[in-house]
């Protein structure tokens, strides 16, 4: 599968239709044959970048991801977490993210409440609280906890951002500590969109 990587900027991706697919492998076969074929019909591929599509095939569709980090986490951490502002042109869901398993045992997709029932939800520990910042503590009479989701709406055209206290990705198991320096790959699916590969630097705070 192929994606696209993003070095801490703005990441698009534009998915080809089925027509288009068609269209390439009919100006392929142009090539290799007289110039009398036509081949006018054909589109440039240099503006389209390849996904993997899931489902049926919908119109072409922008996806922007920006302003990604991981960050740091003790020597002695076993989980991390990472964010980033994931915006798609036409209304989507984020379904999963995958870490490379020399950085993560495991990555799931969390969310941060607030709940006075502990034992619904992953209560954290010290790990999570570090690597999710001081927001993620006690707050009010509930407790702030996170628990898994199976995936995020992306609403059409809205910025939804994955932020400590918030939505987050876990890295649990970590392979090695986080240090700044270092940068993780990350690959996001989405439903529709399908697959964007991004790199994500580990930073102390928030770019």
């Amino acid at each position: 599968m192929k994606g696209m990587t993003s070095h801490n900027t703005p990441t698009r991706i534009r998915r080809a239709s089925a027509a288009l697919a068609v269209g390439l492998l009919a100006f392929g076969t142009a090539a290799c044959g007289d110039d009398s074929s036509d081949s006018a019909d054909t589109a440039a591929p240099t503006t389209v970048a390849e996904t993997v599509e899931i489902g049926s095939a919908a119109p072409a569709t922008d996806v922007v991801v920006e302003g990604q980090w991981a960050r740091t986490s003790p020597a002695d951490a076993a989980n991390g977490a990472a964010y980033f502002t994931i915006t798609s042109a036409d209304a989507d869901k984020l379904i999963s993210v995958m870490a490379d398993t020399s950085v993560a045992g495991m990555t799931e997709m969390h969310e941060t409440v607030m709940t006075e029932d502990t034992e619904t939800s992953m209560a954290m520990g010290s790990d999570t609280t570090t690597a999710m910042g001081s927001d993620t503590t006690m707050a009010g009479m509930g407790e702030m906890t996170m628990r898994p989701v199976d995936f995020i709406d992306l609403p059409a055209g809205t910025a939804v951002e994955l932020k400590p206290g918030g939505y987050h990705i876990m890295l649990m198991e970590l392979a090695k500590p986080l240090v700044v320096g270092d940068t993780i790959t990350l690959t996001l699916t989405l439903e529709k969109a399908g697959e964007i590969i991004i790199d994500v630097p580990v930073l102390d705070e928030a770019p």
